[in-house]
This record gives structure tokens, sequence and C-alpha cells, in this order.
């Protein structure tokens, strides 16, 4: 019987060893329907992130804002703002301002598998595309309106015109097709640049030009690409405090305390590119002042995690082969660029900051699995994808993981403040006023110091809240603000503070002046 073309074959992870042949039309076809499946679901699921707060005051109608004046002006993402900006005209909600980043999310699946047929084999070339259809990081940026997705996008499309160049004689229509990449990559997020350089040095190790007419090609690819991005990146020069890359020069008070870098950032950014952030500890409990209790909880978890991936990498290094190597380059240079930025304290590393790497840890991973001997490469290949769905589960459904819901805080505040008393919603005051009516007003919680110690909390109570008789305390994110939890202490010894709601990412307290017998310690 004819199969559907929506089904793959049977023997899709078989022992096919034909290289540089493209997959059927129907397995692409397949793997973009799941990766349309998966972003689409819950779209605006989740209350706005407070990246994407930022997106939104770029570009939010009621502000008489210019389109090309933001886009000049923006040194993140401008790429996206140019593309979201009429849909919000349509449509002020999440799915809106999400649409963009689901849609480019979805196209880069397909473009991704026809670019692993140019380089792998079809047993990795298969499971690669799949991987990244079922990617719980790919996910979470493909419903997040910023970039990342549309960064991703970019960078396997440079990495096809950069295999056009290698594969064959370089052409001019390939250098502006990687020239035009290279700049989105760079226009949907500055970490473009370092995949940009990684190309630079991998021309010059691995291939390099045999004449002048073909140095003047990878001039005009990698050149053109800088050319057509300088003047967002001389912006971002200026933003960016880059005079401290040089030696002696000093660094200033870390940009995010002790998170603007460690080691186990590398470890751990490697884990998130292949989970996610719903796959162990989630994000909240990462900033728990005591890191390695939580660790420790999630040992078990995380060490099933890193079984198929460290067994799939270490197999990838073995099974290469000379003519694969610059993907070491494009993983390592971008990796080693934003370590040194973030040890000069110059930007500070998040995942998502290199995420140019993520391509080539999946194509390096596909490989790496489908290379192991015997049956353990199915084992393998399998395991993989059941972590991905168990992580995904994570994403859509465990308010263990669900980004903080700010929405919901708003609809309880509002259907339960009659009277209209003030509410103090610090750190994540930009995603309550996108929900909120503003009926009732908000207490200054903008730059706001971090509270170091109980005695900064009763000032600060004394400073900003205590001449209001009573009012509503949204908090959420408080390793920014309150790290410790001082200043819920400080509110029950001046008055009576009272657990309203618990929601996932969100506690709302209100609090009075008034005393109940005697206590006014309920937190």
């Amino acid at each position: 019987m004819k199969t559907s073309p929506l089904v793959p074959p049977g023997d899709w992870l078989g022992d096919d060893t034909a290289e540089n042949t493209p997959l059927s039309p129907g397995f692409l076809l397949a793997s973009t329907l799941l990766a349309a499946a998966l972003r689409f679901y819950r779209l605006d699921g989740a209350s706005l992130w407070v990246d994407e707060i930022l997106t939104w005051n770029m570009i939010r109608p009621d502000h008489g804002l210019e389109l090309l004046q933001q886009v000049w002006v923006a040194i993140q993402a401008p790429l996206y703002l140019l593309i979201v900006w009429p849909l919000t005209r349509i449509q002020e909600n999440e799915f809106m301002l999400r649409l963009p980043a689901a849609v480019i999310g979805v196209l880069s699946v397909p473009v991704f598998g026809i670019m692993l047929g140019r380089i792998l084999d079809h047993r990795p070339a298969r499971l690669g595309t799949l991987l990244l259809a079922i990617s719980p990081f790919h996910i979470w940026y493909s419903q997040e309106a910023r970039g990342y997705s549309f960064l991703i996008f970019f960078v396997i499309l440079m990495t096809l015109a950069y295999l056009e160049m290698t594969q064959k004689t370089p052409r001019p229509a390939a250098a502006m097709a990687l020239a035009l990449a290279g700049a989105g990559s760079v226009l949907s997020n500055m970490s473009g640049l370092f995949l940009l350089f990684g190309m630079g040095l991998a021309v010059l190790i691995f291939h390099r030009p045999k004449n002048l007419q073909q140095y003047g090609m990878w001039a005009l690819a990698l050149g053109g690409a800088v050319l057509l991005s300088s003047p967002w990146i001389l912006k971002a020069s200026g933003i960016w405090a880059v005079d401290r890359i040089l030696p002696g020069v000093d660094t200033g008070i870390a940009l995010r305390g002790q998170t603007t870098f460690s080691p186990m950032a590398i470890p751990y950014s490697i884990f998130t590119f292949f989970y996610g952030y719903s796959f162990g500890p989630s994000l909240r409990e990462l900033h728990d002042p005591d890191r390695m209790m939580v660790l420790k909880a999630n040992l078990p978890l995380l060490g099933i995690g890193f079984i198929p991936v460290g067994l799939g990498l270490l197999s990838a290094l073995r099974h290469l082969g000379s003519r694969r190597l610059f993907l070491l380059l494009f993983v390592f240079v971008p990796m080693a660029v934003l370590v040194v930025l973030a040890v000069r304290n110059i930007k500070p590393w998040n995942p998502r900051y290199v995420s140019v790497v993520f391509p080539y840890l999946v194509i390096l991973l596909s490989l790496g699995l489908t290379r192991l001997p015997g049956s353990w490469s199915r084992v393998g290949a399998v395991l993989m994808i059941v972590l991905s769905f168990w992580a995904l589960a994570g994403h859509y459904w465990n308010d263990r993981y669900i980004k903080a819901d700010v929405r919901s805080a708003v609809h309880f505040v509002e259907d339960r403040n009659s009277s209209n008393e003030p509410v103090f919603v610090p750190t994540v005051t930009g995603v309550y006023n996108f929900y909120d009516s503003g009926e009732a007003p908000l207490i200054d919680a903008f730059d706001l110091s971090p509270l170091a110690c109980q005695r900064d909390a009763r000032e600060f109570f004394e400073d900003r809240l205590a001449r209001h008789a009573s009012f509503w305390f949204v908090s959420s994110r408080e390793w920014y603000f309150d790290p410790h939890g001082y200043l819920p202490v400080a509110l029950s010894r001046h008055g009576h503070l009272r657990l309203e709601e618990d929601l996932p990412g969100v506690r709302i307290y209100h609090w009075n002046q008034q005393t109940q017998n005697g206590s006014n310690h309920e937190h």
C-alpha cells in the first residue's frame, strides 16, 4: 500500500549512508507540520515576559511612535520590530506580538532539513530535522516576541550560503546571499557578529581562497554583512562598554552580580540548548541563593538528560571528518567571544546570547547519536526524543516552568480592588502596565536598587510605602529586587500583610496599617 507523505518511512533511522542527498519532501512536510503544531499551540497561553515588554515599548500604538525611527534606534532585533509593527496595529495582544517568531520558527525546520542534506547522510539529517521540530529551546523562542527565532533562522541561511561557497567555487550570488543572511542575523541579535567572526576564521583555516577573486567573494560575503548592519553595530558599541575589553581597564560592578558569568554557565547552556528551560531546575529555582542545593535536588534528572547529549557529542567528535571540522569553530568561536565579554563585564552570559551555536550543536548531536555502535544508536535517538517531549510537557503544562503569570495577577487584583487602592509592582512593572486597566494608581517602582539587608528594606518602606494606608503588593522575579525576602518581613513589622494569591511565578499580597489581635505577621 502507498504510505502517506506525512508519515516517515519505517526505516527513517535505518542504516542509509548516502550523503549529500536531499531529504524527501514528504519528510520535510511532516516535520514542518509537527513544528507548526508545537509552536502555535498555546502561543498566547503564557503571560508576556519582561523581555517581550521591551519589544512592546518600542512599537506600542498609543505612544505615537514612528516606525522607521524606532527601527533605526533599536540595537536589539530591529528586524523583528519592523515585521511585528503592522500586526500590532491590527490587534494588540500576545498572539500578534509573538506571531512573527512562531512563523519564522516553523520555517526554520524545513530550511534546516535542506541544509542538513548538504553535510550529513540521511540518518543524522532526519534525526536533526526532527530534533529541531520538537526542540524545547527553539519552541520557547518561537513563542517569545524577541528576535532569537529570527537569529536562528538567519544562522541556518548563513550556513546554507557558506556551504554553497565552500562546496563550489565562490560566486557573487552566494556571496550576496551570505551577506544578506549575515546582516539579517545581526539585525535579529548582535550575537550574529560572533558567528561572522567564526566564519571568517573557518575560511582562513579550512577553506583557504586560491586567488584574489575568491578573497574578494569572501570579503563581499562577510564584509557585506558587517557593512549592511554597521549603523546598528556602531550604536551598540556606543552603549556597550567595549573599552573594557582592553587589559588593565576597570570592568566596574558586575552587570548582573554573580550571574554575570560562572564556569558552570557553559555546561548549563549546552543542556539548555537541548532541553530548554523546562527540564530539571526551573529559571526561578536557579535564582535561589543556594544554587548548589537546587542542583543537588535535580541531579538525577540532569544526569539522565546528559546521557544522550554527552554520548552524542563525544561520538560526533570521533566522526566529524575533515570536511565538517568547521562546525567546531562555529560553536567554539561564538562561545569564546561571549565568555570574554562576560568576564570583562561587557555583556552578561545567557544561553540566548549565544544561540547562534544552537543549530550546530543539533547537527553534532544528530551525527554523534547515529554513529553510536549497534543498538546504542537507536536507544540514544529514542531517549533524546522522549526527553524532549518530557521537557515540552513541562513547558506547556507544568506551573513550575511556566513564565510568571502577571496577566492573571492583574485580573486578580482588579477583581478585588474595588476601592482602587494603590498597587506596588517591582521588577515586572512594565508587564503589569500592559494588562492593567489603569484605574488603580501604581506606586513608583522604577530604578529600584536591590535590598541587601533588613535595614535597606526598612528604609525603602519608610521612603516609598509608609505614606499609604494600604496597598496591594505584586511580587515576581524577586531575585532582582529582594532576593532574600526582606521586604515582606519589613511590611509585616509595620502593619498587617496577608498573602492573597500564589500564582505561577507571582505572589499577591495585601498590606494595611491595621493589626489583628496584636498580631501583624502573616506572610
